[in-house]
């Protein structure tokens, strides 16, 4: 179509030409004809008009269903695992001035329903350990939905690289209709092999491929414990094996416990006098896929305790390590194996049930000697039916727990989770699960230690978009 400036020159000119003699006629019609075709030259094919400033035709938007190319970057940690065919993407396709970059947006997550029963005393949202007691209380229903999930992936293509983002939060916040951020982190690929993010994303410690898919949110004892951290992290890619560097947000000061804290589960913990984070955390992990489903890792971290010097207490520092070693095996297609074992001395939050990493007497820091051990089996019944078995084991040194002079503080702890979990379609997933924790844990009395243990049944529906 021509622009209105256009129309009105070709008119005037056919306006013109009809008041010639029909002699002149012929030679203004081929005068004419060059005119049409340079007026048509100067228009862009969206209307624009040459000299005005117009840019190249802009590139087309348009939206399919499933993750596109960010359902190659596996951001869920083993359990937890989203379908790929689930969300939506906006695709930007390339300019015609500009082939790359491509830009895409992925909109995606789940609504969760649970029903929780509780045989003995109230555990919470999520099977909390720290709860099982030696209560009068018996039989607790309740029903939630703050497992609900909501996840926003992008992917560039740029000059300098692919960048990659992702932002995720659920309603596990302080009050039942509070929504948490989980992961906020950025990806850049500086070059083929290296990666370079920030942000709050898994710690670098935690096993990605380790562990079975639960109803529960929490999942066994012996695993990683708080899971994700803000940080800095390089990693090094090169076709099966990954290694990974991190500097990462440290948590000692809340997992340094003053001597006589009381762990109750409504009590306030006592923090130590002068306890601060004055270094960061640093992990490194090597992880290696071999062929046929079957992966290894390895990783280790290293964490600072710090107490100030506040008048008569002296400064002290103590420097908590720890190490993983983690294993999957796949026995032919129906039937995966997994297995993790960590040990160190003041991991504390890095496993999960520990009370604490290390505690204070007299102004000194002791770190606590613990392991963490986990086995599970995950069994494919049918194409939409799976049978998960795991186990979880939590040891630390009773000595040491006992004359921190903690009460109701975790000694040893050990849990089965059992469930089958039935996946009709990818928008619908169905679990049902039985639990079992025992807990070894301190009295307040030095010489006397008390074993409880609880179990607990958990009905869940994941609805994907």
């Amino acid at each position: 179509m021509f622009s209105r400036r256009s129309r009105a020159a070709l008119l005037g000119s056919m306006a013109l030409l009809a008041c010639f003699p029909p002699s002149a006629k012929a030679d203004e019609l081929s005068a004419l004809k060059d005119e049409i075709t340079r007026l048509q030259n100067r228009l862009e094919p969206n209307g624009s008009q040459e000299g005005h400033g117009s840019a190249a035709p802009a590139g087309s938007v348009s939206v399919i269903r499933g993750r596109g190319v960010s359902g190659a970057w596996k951001t869920d940690r083993a359990g937890d695992i989203a379908p790929d065919e689930g969300g939506l993407t906006i695709l930007v396709t390339p300019s015609a001035d500009l082939p790359s970059p491509l830009h895409e947006v992925t909109l995606s997550g789940y609504v969760k329903g649970d029903v929780i029963y509780d045989f003995d005393e109230d555990l919470g949202d999520e099977f909390d350990y720290g709860r099982i007691t030696r209560s009068r209380q018996r039989g607790h229903a309740r029903l939630h939905a703050r497992q609900t999930r909501f996840s926003i992936k992008s992917n560039s293509e740029t000059s300098v690289g692919v960048i990659r983002t992702l932002i995720e939060g659920d309603f596990f916040g302080k009050d039942e209709t509070d929504f948490r951020l989980r992961h906020a982190w950025g990806e850049w690929d500086a070059t083929p092999q290296l990666t370079f993010g920030a942000g709050q994303h898994w710690r670098n410690f935690m096993s990605p491929f380790t562990g079975i898919s639960t109803v529960d949110f929490n999942g066994d004892a012996g695993l990683i414990g708080w899971a994700r951290s803000p940080q800095l992290r390089l990693t090094w890619q090169s076709g099966p094996a990954t290694a990974a560097l991190s500097v990462e947000n440290p948590t000692g000061a809340k997992d340094l416990a003053a001597y006589g804290s009381d762990f109750s589960p409504d009590a306030k913990r006592q923090k130590p006098a002068g306890a601060a984070d004055t270094l960061p955390d640093i992990a490194a992990r090597l992880q290696y896929d071999l062929p046929g489903g079957h992966q290894l890792l390895a990783s280790g971290m290293m964490r600072n305790y710090h107490v100030a010097r506040i008048g008569d207490q002296q400064a002290d520092d103590a420097l908590g390590w720890g190490v993983q070693g983690a294993v999957n095996v796949s026995v032919a297609d129906p039937v995966l194996l997994t297995a993790s074992v960590m040990y160190g001395e003041g991991l504390g939050n890095y496993v999960l049930g520990a009370p604490f990493g290390a505690f204070t007497r007299n102004g000194k820091i002791q770190l606590v000697p613990q392991l963490g051990l986990f086995a599970g089996t995950s069994i494919l019944l049918s194409d939409t039916t799976t049978l998960n078995l795991g186990w979880g084991y939590l040891d630390q040194k009773d000595a040491d727990i006992v004359a921190s002079g903690a009460r109701n503080a975790t000694v040893d702890l050990m849990s089965v989770h059992a469930n089958v979990i039935w996946q009709p379609v990818q928008q619908l997933r169905l679990g049902a699960e039985v639990m079992w924790g025992q807990r070894e844990h301190t009295t307040g009395n030095p010489d006397e230690k008390q074993t409880d243990e609880a179990w607990r049944g958990q009905f869940g529906a994941w609805f994907f978009f």
